[in-house]
């Protein structure tokens, strides 16, 4: 009997020092950690315009893709492209995102503009001098957002460093349609699981920046290597832009985002899996 009752106790005893340990090793399917998801993202700055040169686009995009390359992004950097390069670098990128529970971030400098109510990112290389060749040449952000729809990625982030001027206006051989284009960028409304992000408010413009980087994107690379929730992170870039530009630039998102996105997650944050629409 008294073998028995030892017995019993030793097995108890071992349940007790198990079960934490079986705790600690079984993850639930439905979660995930933050910091292992695989995460992508495609940068692009356009600077060597033909018709109305910009100085800081280049540079803002090689800082953004090297901060992000050291968050972990597998990150695809390309500057200068052309009508045709533009198309095919955003479609083989999101073609490339074969994870489950992907994240995704596309980030752009440069010109952009709004014709119809449908915004354009201006591609180099190439003469444009009516709404037509606009139509036909530059990168639609209704195309953009058809790509990643079709990707496996599961939340994304667009970030438009685009609003400049209308870069038309001053140009003599363009038609009087394009000169009179009005600044700035329309609203989009985002697809489930992604936040827009604009250099400032929908109609607005973007200031340059006299350094190295753009006004926005200076203020973007000072905040998104922290471990904060993108609302947060955008929030702090908010206010240094209004400060730095005596509140005449805004900054803006649109945001459908369903789960907590981290530019640089946190170690071991527990999130759901997230469900793709």
């Amino acid at each position: 009997m008294f073998r028995i009752l030892n017995s019993r106790r030793n097995f108890q005893r071992l349940l007790q020092l198990l079960i934490p340990v079986a705790a600690l090793l079984y993850q639930p399917s439905s979660y995930a950690y933050d910091e292992s998801l695989p995460r992508y993202a495609l940068v692009i700055g356009n600077s060597n315009y033909d018709f109305a040169p910009l100085k800081n686009p280049v540079n803002d995009a090689r800082d953004v893709a090297k901060n992000l390359q050291k968050l972990r992004y597998k990150t695809t950097l390309a500057t200068d492209l052309n009508p045709e390069q533009f198309r095919q670098t955003v479609a083989e990128f999101y073609r490339s995102i074969v994870e489950d529970n992907a994240v995704s971030v596309f980030y752009y400098a440069g010109h952009g503009i709004q014709l119809q109510n449908t915004n354009y990112l201006i591609p180099v290389d190439v003469p444009i001098q009516s709404p037509k060749e606009l139509i036909d040449s530059a990168y639609s952000i209704n195309n953009l957002i058809t790509e990643l729809e079709q990707s496996l990625s599961d939340q994304n982030i667009i970030i438009l460093d685009a609003c400049r001027n209308n870069p038309f206006r001053k140009t003599a051989t363009v038609t009087a349609q394009l000169r009179e284009i009005q600044a700035g960028l329309a609203l989009v409304e985002p697809p489930p699981s992604t936040l827009i992000a604009y250099a400032t408010e929908p109609g607005n413009v973007a200031e340059d920046g006299r350094g190295r980087n753009g006004t926005y994107t200076r203020a973007l690379l000072r905040h998104f290597t922290r471990s904060e929730t993108a609302e947060e992170l955008f929030k702090k870039v908010r206010k240094d832009v209004l400060r730095a530009t005596n509140n005449r630039q805004t900054p803006w998102e649109h945001s459908s985002l369903l789960e907590t996105f981290y530019f640089a997650p946190p170690k071991n944050k527990k999130i759901p899996n997230v469900v793709n629409f």
